[in-house]
């Protein structure tokens, strides 16, 4: 059986699309292009939670748990004591993480001491083979892609260290892709002045222990000064603070493959209509209906699995050009090397994908041959089975597409969080199935538009008549495109305006100073005290507001608290009221973001639980607060309660106010403080905050318009196609005494009619789905979005009218210069 298919598809299949490569090219092209889109996108954010995860499971080896702080800044080591104690534990290995600058730019180092023995990690290997290795005063070892040696000399963080010896081996590779320092675990604390710290304690389980039970004694142990995590922890709070960019992302990458199912469907059309003698001649000598789909299907399939592993290396390309693109408040609660990693199903699901969209397309069309008879398709010609559409289906299309819409606002106005984003996708799904509900008032628009035209219109009128699934398919490729970019791209400058709006106490302070560039969030170690008695010296400085942003664990959620002072200008206060502001400020309580409390499952006037180094601290929750989300929520608390309850005295940014000339006490304090130290204006720290959040929306935007030239590369090949395959028609009717300049008029008549039609429905489409966006986005940031149709939507539509055009004069040109022998010869 599998022989006999094999050969038809020899004798049939492959001799066709030997026949009409450029067909079978055009669709294979864009079929790739579809796969590279989401190949890039998941090997994008693949590579930042594959390299966090690489790196987790290299340093913690065979480790049970992982214990850290509850915020960023790390915790002290004597709690190393308390969980060695705990019965079940028979390691506890303790550790501090940080990054130093070198000579040679940053890398990771790592404070250990001989207990690393314990783990079968990358870091184990190369200690144990020279355990006298870092017992020699300022001895570090270091990690083969730093490119020293035994004997050199290595400044740390302005600490002189020598190298003893080099870690070179697979473990090795995958720390931070070789490039570590690793120091006894007093020097590293006094390296990065962090004495009595620690960043992680792994726990190894005694043998035959019961896992939960051991995690459950040493949170008792602890009492919420440390968090207790799975060794995993980190790949999973990366996983959370991409994923709104990457299903963003992701929605609009798989919308390429409807785009290149509608050009599949569109080329199907035209085999079976060119097969149809063929398909007669198979039916008369016995040959069934469902052999000749599967057939169809399966060059279908061939198309996709080609297309897919053709599209591969496009996106593992085009992934690795993303990262680098990447906004710094991404990235920086990472503490990895981010390096390319493609997710080892990404590739499987691409080329399924592919299959899975050409299949569907192609069985659309395919249906066709169960309404072709024998003596039917012996007629001549390109054209398409004339067929009644069927009511039942019709009706079943427009209940479908008018409960997925209705469905759609309902979930994206009643749900909140991530989960919002599939109501886009519903959305969509809705709108093409009322657009097949509606194919005959879509095809009869596009033929009713050029009949006034003369009689090139009328015989556009007559062509498109008699291919309505062609038209209506070309038409959806525009619809969707424009669609697309008027809903993508108005959403995320919505988006962007409401965020600026929201951050716009920013600029109200005169200069910034943290550690941090002014596109990130000014999280991190705190200020040098001396550093910050230097600035509120300094010559034009009237006040200094010392303020806190911190990265913390609360339950499962990874939040960001920023701790704010009198007189701050911080984004978490202006969203208050006086008497919320107020109490915040005095210590009351703390105000968190409304996504953070349905994630806790809390409200106004609650208390939280929160741990601390200090233990648990149970404060009220004075207000639930539209917050731009930095990671899985936003909490605003004192900077005095911020110190008292996590041991974390100091500031990570001051916000400075100028008597007189800013630029010149801006320039003073970049002068004067640390070449580490980063001084901006708070309009830069607006642009910065607003630009990130745009730029975390760039991959989006940009596939956005990938998604559109592979539309206009579909829509100019549908139209040279389709004057291929009527190559007989248009040399009869030159024949019958049609001028060349009339057949051009024609076709560029058609290509006119479906830009019209399909940007005009576009738009109305484009402009539904933004709004629809502004709900959507607004219940995944945490913020109110504020919707705004621009004048500049109707670019779109003009770019879509264009693009028939452009695509419209190579087939005119071709229909023009057909010979009348060569064109009625024609097979």
């Amino acid at each position: 059986m599998i022989r006999t298919a094999l050969s038809r598809f020899r004798v049939l299949g492959l001799r066709d699309l030997r026949a009409h490569w450029v067909r079978s090219l055009v669709s294979t092209a864009v079929v790739a292009v579809a796969a590279g889109l989401l190949i890039a996108v998941l090997g994008t954010y693949g590579s930042l939670t594959g390299s966090v995860e690489r790196l987790a499971v290299s340093i913690a080896g065979n480790a049970d748990l992982e214990i850290t702080g509850v915020t960023d800044s790390g915790f002290a080591a004597t709690e190393l004591d308390v969980v060695r104690a705990v019965p079940g534990v028979q390691a506890a290995v303790p550790m501090l993480r940080s990054t130093v600058t070198t000579g040679s730019g940053e890398l990771q180092l790592f404070g250990v001491d001989p207990s690393i023995a314990a783990l079968d990690s990358g870091l184990r290997d190369g200690i144990t083979a020279d355990p006298s290795a870092l017992s020699t005063p300022g001895g570090v070892l270091v990690g083969s892609a730093t490119g020293l040696r035994s004997g050199d000399t290595l400044t740390l963080d302005g600490t002189e260290s020598t190298v003893v010896g080099t870690i070179d081996n697979a473990g090795s590779e995958r720390i931070n892709g070789g490039k570590f320092v690793v120091a006894p675990l007093p020097a590293a604390q006094n390296i990065t002045n962090r004495t009595g710290q620690v960043d992680s304690i792994f726990v190894l389980d005694d043998d035959g222990a019961d896992p939960a039970a051991v995690k459950a004694a040493i949170n008792d142990a602890v009492a919420g000064r440390v968090a207790v995590n799975n060794t995993d922890f980190r790949a999973d709070r990366a996983n959370a603070a991409l994923s709104l960019t990457r299903n963003a992302t992701l929605m609009v990458s798989l919308i390429s493959f409807v785009v290149a199912g509608f050009l599949v469907f569109n080329v199907m059309n035209m085999t079976i209509a060119k097969r149809r003698p063929t398909l007669a001649l198979l039916r008369s000598i016995g040959g069934t209906r469902g052999t000749i789909v599967r057939d169809l299907l399966g060059e279908a399939a061939l198309v996709g699995l080609i297309g897919g592993a053709v599209g591969v290396p496009i996106g593992i390309l085009m992934g690795r050009a993303a990262i680098g693109s990447l906004p710094p408040f991404l990235l920086q609660s990472f503490d990895a090397q981010i390096e390319y990693v493609l997710p080892s199903f990404a590739i499987p699901v691409a080329v399924v994908a592919c299959v899975a969209a050409c299949v569907a397309a192609s069985g659309l069309a395919a249906v066709q041959v169960y309404r072709i008879s024998p003596i039917e398709a012996l007629s001549v010609g390109g054209g398409e089975t004339r067929t009644q559409r069927r009511v039942l289906f019709t009706a079943a299309a427009g209940t479908f597409g008018v409960s997925a819409v209705i469905g759609a606002w309902i979930f994206a106005r009643s749900v909140e969080g991530q989960l919002a984003l599939a109501a886009g996708a519903v959305f969509l799904f809705g709108v093409l199935a009322l657009c097949i509900a509606a194919t005959e008032p879509i095809v009869k628009c596009a033929a009713e538009l050029p009949r006034r035209w003369g009689g090139a219109g009328r015989l556009a009128t007559a062509t498109i008549e008699r291919a309505p699934r062609r038209i209506w398919a070309t038409v959806m490729t525009i619809v969707i495109a424009v669609a697309v970019s008027v809903g993508v791209s108005g959403a995320l400058s919505d988006l962007t305006n409401s965020a600026t709006g929201s951050l716009s106490s920013l600029s109200r302070t005169d200069l910034y100073v943290s550690l941090q560039s002014a596109d990130a969030v000014p999280a991190g170690d705190t200020l040098d005290p001396a550093a910050v008695e230097q600035v509120r010296r300094t010559p034009g400085v009237s006040r200094v507001v010392e303020g806190q942003w911190a990265y913390a664990t609360i339950g499962e959620q990874f939040v960001s608290i920023q701790a704010v002072a009198d007189g701050s200008n911080a984004v978490s206060l202006s969203a208050l009221t006086p008497d919320v502001r107020s109490r915040v400020l005095a210590g009351d309580g703390v105000a968190i973001s409304r996504t953070l409390g349905k994630a806790l499952g809390i409200s106004a006037g609650d208390f939280i639980e929160l741990p601390t180094p200090t233990g648990i601290q149970r404060v009220e929750v004075l207000s639930l607060v539209d917050y731009l989300n930095a990671a899985g929520g936003t909490m605003a608390i004192s900077l005095d309660s911020m110190e008292r309850f996590f041991d974390r005295p100091g500031a990570t940014y001051l916000e400075v106010t100028v008597d007189g000339d800013v630029s010149a006490v801006e320039a003073s304090l970049v002068g004067e403080l640390p070449s580490q130290f980063n001084v901006y204006t708070g309009q830069e720290a607006l642009d910065g905050a607003s630009g990130s959040i745009a730029q975390a929306g760039a991959l989006a935007v940009a596939l956005q318009w990938i998604v559109g030239l592979v539309a206009a590369v579909a829509l100019l090949n549908t139209l040279m196609l389709s004057v291929l395959e009527r190559r007989r028609e248009l040399g009869v009717l030159r024949a019958m005494g049609g001028n060349r300049g009339t057949l051009a008029r024609m076709v560029l008549a058609e290509a006119v009619s479906v830009g019209v039609v399909g940007g005009l429905l576009g738009l109305a489409i484009g402009a539904a789905l933004q709004y629809l966006s502004t709900f959507i986005l607004g219940a995944s940031t945490g913020i109110q979005i504020s919707y705004t149709l621009r004048p500049s939507v109707l670019v779109y539509g003009l770019i879509a009218l264009l693009l028939s055009l452009l695509g419209s004069i190579p087939p005119a040109l071709h229909a023009a210069r057909l010979g009348i022998v060569d064109a009625i010869a024609a097979d």
